[in-house]
């Protein structure tokens, strides 16, 4: 089922009154990111995916959105639903999202995939700012093409080309400005590395062994300060992990939800 919250597009699936997951896509896609992984576990949990604001079919506004902007939007999502004790699964940015919810208020557990909770140097900054530039002076296409050989194995690229070509014609109808957006809701995220420490909830950190955006030593320290962690390193995968590897994804998803 779709729903507008807020002007937040929300799409839920499975029954409600079972166990919430709520899926958190990256940067710069949108929920249908995690439509194959929603579709295995739909029938035993209460799936909630949506599209971050600026990106997919959400609402854009002023585009002016911090990283405490899209965790309101969160937080919103599970009052306006009811969600109780809701499980949060991050992808990347989704997980910066995740991480810092879970500063804010307490949920059941964490899934965090691809991410990491250190905030931008000003290496990144300029990264980014640069990106932003880029998407002005030579269109949203050109900048997917740049980060989609950092995002995708090189491996996966040569096999499936339809498929990255799909994802990129997604992206295409977004709002540039969304995009833009979204790059510097990137810069204002502040450091959740203290905050793992405190962390007493169930944790799976799913990383990839050729992930070249967020290398998985940055997920493995991660786990080692957090008391009650599930480490899972996805094979022949790089950044975007429930992508390339889904069944190695699923897999490790399931076996972790089966614990908690």
């Amino acid at each position: 089922m779709q729903k507008m919250i807020d002007g937040i597009s929300v799409k839920t699936s499975g029954k409600v009154g079972k166990q919430a997951i709520v899926f958190i896509h990256g940067f710069p896609f949108d929920h249908t990111l995690w439509d194959d992984v929603v579709s295995e576990f739909k029938d035993e949990y209460y799936c909630v995916s949506y599209d971050i604001r600026g990106l997919g079919k959400s609402e854009i506004g002023d585009a002016q959105f911090t990283m405490e902007s899209y965790t309101q939007d969160l937080e919103n999502i599970v009052f306006e639903l009811k969600l109780d004790n809701p499980i949060l699964c991050g992808f990347s940015m989704g997980g910066y999202v995740a991480l810092r919810a879970n500063e804010r208020e307490s949920y059941k557990a964490l899934i965090l995939a691809n991410t990491a909770t250190n905030s931008d140097n000003d290496k990144a900054k300029l990264k980014r700012a640069a990106g932003i530039a880029k998407i002005d002076a030579k269109g949203v296409e050109s900048f997917i093409d740049d980060f989609f050989l950092a995002a995708f194995s090189e491996g996966f690229i040569k096999k499936s080309p339809q498929k990255i070509e799909e994802i990129k014609e997604n992206i295409m109808s977004f709002n540039p400005t969304g995009i833009k957006a979204a790059l510097l809701a990137m810069i204002s995220r502040t450091d959740t590395t203290q905050s793992l420490e405190k962390t007493d909830i169930p944790v799976l950190l799913i990383t990839s062994e050729n992930d070249k955006i967020i290398p998985k030593e940055t997920m493995k320290q991660m786990a080692l300060k957090i008391k009650n962690s599930t480490f899972i390193s996805l094979s022949k995968s790089g950044h975007m992990s429930m992508i390339e590897n889904l069944d190695e994804f699923k897999s490790a998803m399931g076996k972790f939800l089966k614990t908690i």
